[in-house]
């Protein structure tokens, strides 16, 4: 018996899996170009880091479960990559590797492996290391500082415009340099239209599906022109909410993540509007200034619920088709007799 089955809504068979997550990795590596361009080999190192620890952690769990490596299943390096992306370029790499060894060993395997988790790994390792240690994934370096690669990368560390719209305030960068990701942030998030280029290439692909990432996107576009938390017009309050948040990252690569993805269409687009909604919930009234783990986290929970109340409601549906085009049959027939 094969030692890899993922489940339903994750893949349909292993070689679409390698496919899938080969993907990702392709789409997150401008990101980590861009890391490297902006902070030097640090990022790259904490890159490779946290990959070797997600790597190592599956390898052993999967050993002590009693099963045969599969090496075709690059599920822990996607993670590995995910991760420090979402954290500053000084972040110390203990954070960065306990963050990864969480993700594969308390979530991934715990759950019973690949597209049977119950909760998005990178995002439930992300927030592990934001209630353990914000302060070293929320104090950035300016770009172009270069931090040093080795040893403590502390010193001339600040909080980003995130920070700022998490007070309420209004963000004081240049509008080109928040387009471009020339701002204080997370290694891998500031640059927008990287970002963009990586969902089009993803949805081109076939990697992840549409129709979440379409009713997330909608719903947070919508709140940003309509209802805008901070005191600017829509235009502008899209700008900044979409170019120092975290949500348009995790739109692309968390929020698809097939093991957590509802596996009908009517359902994902539930799914991502829930995303959506919690997402602004949390940027309202969380504690943290980055929060779309947390929404994705709660959102997950809903994903088989969703699932089970379209079918619920799909059925009911034909029913009722079925009963219509019967009673039409009979009025027909009693009509011609």
């Amino acid at each position: 018996m094969p030692q890899f089955e993922p489940k339903a809504p994750y893949v349909r068979n292993r070689d679409s899996a390698f496919t899938m997550m080969a993907d990702v990795i392709i789409a997150m590596l401008p990101l980590y170009f861009m890391a490297f361009y902006f902070y030097g080999s640090r990022a790259l190192l904490l890159g490779l880091v946290s990959v070797a620890a997600a790597v190592i952690s599956d390898f052993i769990c999967i050993l002590l479960e009693g099963k045969k490596p599969y090496f075709r299943d690059i599920s822990a390096v996607v993670t590995g990559m995910l991760l420090p992306l979402m954290m500053s370029a000084a972040t110390p790499y203990y954070v960065a590797v306990s963050a990864a060894v969480f993700a594969i060993v308390f979530v991934k395997h715990v759950f019973g492996g690949v597209g049977q988790c119950a909760f998005n790994p990178a995002a439930a390792g992300f927030a592990f290391a934001v209630s353990c240690w914000p302060t070293q994934v929320f104090s950035y370096p300016a770009p172009f500082s270069a931090p040093g690669a080795f040893g403590s990368a502390a010193e001339g560390l600040s909080s980003g415009p995130a920070w700022n719209l998490f007070q309420g305030g209004v963000p004081t960068n240049d509008i080109l340099d928040l387009l471009l990701g020339k701002f204080l942030g997370p290694m891998g998030l500031t640059n927008i239209v990287v970002l963009v280029t990586c969902l089009f290439y993803l949805l081109f692909r076939g990697a992840i599906s549409w129709q979440a990432p379409a009713a997330f996107f909608g719903v947070m576009v919508l709140t940003a022109l309509l209802f805008p938390r901070i005191p600017e017009t829509g235009p502008m309050s899209l700008v900044y909410e979409a170019t120092t948040g975290m949500w348009v990252f995790g739109g692309i690569f968390l929020l698809g993540e097939p093991g957590t993805l509802p596996k009908r269409s009517s359902s994902r687009f539930l799914y991502g509007a829930l995303a959506a909604l919690f997402t602004v919930l949390f940027q309202r009234f969380g504690r943290v200034e980055q929060t779309f783990v947390f929404a994705l986290l709660l959102t997950n929970v809903f994903g088989f619920t969703l699932d089970r109340g379209s079918e619920r409601l799909l059925r009911r549906l034909r029913r009722v088709y079925i009963a219509t085009k019967a009673k039409r049959s009979e009025k027909k027939s009693a009509q011609g007799v």
